[in-house]
């Protein structure tokens, strides 16, 4: 019972950005929601929900692209997981005893080997700190209904299936996670104890090359400090002048300016008015081109019902998604930029070199629209302190 909530657990935090985009999302953050706010809200544990790579942001990191690529696995994994289930269930239906065809001919478990890689490849896409944890735990969990399922076949077919044992390994040719175990923890008895240790190692050092990653992914974001001492963050990268020559277009307006007034904030995002992941820094809606409502009147109709939908829904912003690794979105007609005040746990707000640390509150305070060629402010809106989901703790890079 405890592995099955296990698994429940970590597909349905594993599955947060496809349920947050669907009808279901209400539902899912009355439960999920109050347990991400309470992890935020505690010093020792809001790192767990904070991302360990960008999501908003797309630097031009070659690194980070490269990781970012991988995200791919979650469908590879996904389709190699439904491949394998051919032999397998054939085998089952024509009552021919061990399957050792196909996948099942290289290693002994090969759906649960693929729902680990698919599984790698949704925690690229989604890539919060506690979501890391789950899928470590998951592959152990996947260990143990594997060493449950050889029991069975074992008491089944105890011949057969021991032949099968002794020539095929488990997840990996070679062996190289039990060859490991047996070298860090072969000698912990009983085993159940080395299998616990081996589990908090794993998540330590998980957690740890995370850190690093987060480390490293914050030290290559486009970004620029303006000479007000905001820091400015463009979500495509763009020379540190352009970013500095929109943001002083917008400072120059006497309307952004009566706007500031009282409204402190140390932090900006620039973004074009369309960007497809604009609501998760604010409650407002994303700006369609003049051009773009002519030729397609029924975008506005769609944006107003965009938590419709569900899974196609998620696919359709995963293909906006990848679409947006090979090239730097510069034809659009507004620019968009969305003032923040990140504060310290105490409520006060940080130094721009602190932007990015763990544990801090993010609100946006002022949003304005620009034309992109002309810079003239088109609209200035004074926020509330949330974005589309609330004050559920969102990537900030």
């Amino acid at each position: 019972m405890l592995v099955f909530w296990t698994v429940i657990a970590y597909c349905l935090i594993g599955i947060e950005i496809i349920i947050m985009i669907s009808p279901f999302a209400l539902y899912f953050y009355s439960v999920y929601g109050p347990v991400l706010q309470a992890l935020a809200a505690n010093p020792l544990t809001s790192w767990s929900t904070e991302f360990f790579l960008p999501h908003l942001v797309f630097p031009a990191d070659p690194l980070i692209r490269g990781i970012s690529l991988l995200q791919v696995l979650m469908v590879a994994g996904l389709l190699l997981f439904a491949l394998a289930a051919i032999p397998l269930y054939y085998g089952r239906f024509t009552g021919k005893g061990v399957v050792a065809r196909s996948f099942y001919g290289k290693i002994r478990h090969p759906q649960y080997l693929f729902l680990a890689v698919s599984g790698f490849g949704l925690m690229l896409y989604w890539p919060r700190f506690i979501i890391l944890i789950m899928y470590i735990t998951m592959l152990f969990v996947y260990y143990a209904l594997a060493r449950n399922e050889e029991w069975r076949m074992q008491q089944e077919q105890p011949e057969a299936y021991a032949h099968y044992m002794a020539s095929t390994p488990m997840f990996l040719p070679g062996e190289p996670g039990g060859r490991l175990y047996r070298l860090f923890f072969g000698r912990i008895q009983p085993k159940w104890l080395g299998i616990v240790a081996a589990y908090c190692l794993t998540v330590t050092l998980a957690v740890l090359l995370a850190m690093g990653l987060r480390n490293y992914t914050v030290r290559t974001l486009p970004m620029v400090l303006a000479a007000d001492s905001r820091l400015i963050v463009s979500v495509f990268p763009r020379p540190d002048s352009e970013i500095l020559g929109v943001y002083q277009a917008t400072l120059d307006s006497a309307r952004v300016q009566e706007a500031l007034q009282g409204r402190e904030a140390n932090a900006v995002y620039l973004l074009p008015g369309d960007f497809f992941l604009n609501a998760l820094l604010t409650e407002e809606d994303r700006r369609f081109s003049d051009d773009m409502l002519e030729r397609f009147p029924e975008i506005l109709e769609w944006h107003q019902h965009r938590f419709s939908g569900g899974l196609g829904k998620f696919f359709r912003i995963f293909y906006n998604f990848v679409r947006s690794w090979g090239s730097v979105e510069t034809d659009y007609e507004v620019e968009r930029l969305i003032f923040m005040r990140v504060d310290d746990a105490d409520g006060h707000p940080v130094a721009p070199a602190e932007i990015f640390k763990v544990g801090l509150k993010r609100r946006p305070v002022l949003l304005v629209d620009l034309e992109a060629t002309s810079h003239a402010v088109r609209s200035v809106v004074i926020t509330t302190d949330n974005h589309k989901w609330g004050l559920m703790p969102m990537p900030t890079f």
